[in-house]
């Protein structure tokens, strides 16, 4: 199961805005691993965007310039993991840059279930239930038990 940050924006009024909560998924983005870039720009991280473009141009002419353009490659793929690795850490200070506040760790295996789980808690949250009273069958005055004296394959001393 993963967890999410559930970001949500500040009170306005003292009215809670959930149609603008971002439910941010904390784990390896598997899409900016691979397209670190246009996953970056997609996700309106401008700065973090230009910085990757910037390193990735500058490993390629340095690698070109001394003849190691395999070890710029190399370089260039443990970027894409870095950028796997915090891009949804990046977007979640973004947010709250942007004047979003946490408000809860949701684990759940997809965003719809964390959504779910978030706004409906209250509804699903555990009801105490009232114990059942235990009920004693016991036979009637002459009649034999129904397991006939048995417990488990072992009979009771004394009733053979």
């Amino acid at each position: 199961m993963a967890s999410f940050f559930v970001l949500t924006p500040r009170l306005r009024n003292g009215h809670e805005d959930h149609d603008n909560t971002v439910f941010v998924r904390d784990g390896f983005a598997w899409l900016a691993f691979i397209l670190p870039i246009p996953w970056l720009l997609l996700q309106r991280l401008w700065f973090e965007a230009a910085l990757v473009l910037a390193a990735t141009v500058a490993l390629s002419i340095v690698g070109a310039a001394t003849g190691h353009s395999d070890m710029a490659g190399v370089v260039t793929a443990l970027l894409s993991l870095l950028v796997g690795l915090e891009g949804n850490n990046w977007r979640a200070a973004k947010l709250e840059r942007n004047g979003f506040e946490q408000g809860a760790v949701v684990t759940a295996d997809q965003a719809i279930d964390a959504e779910t789980a978030y706004f409906y808690r209250n509804d699903l949250a555990a009801k105490p239930i009232s114990a059942p009273q235990p009920t004693v069958l016991s036979p009637s005055i002459g009649q034999k038990p129904l397991a006939g004296g048995m417990v488990g394959l072992v009979s009771h001393r004394g009733e053979n």
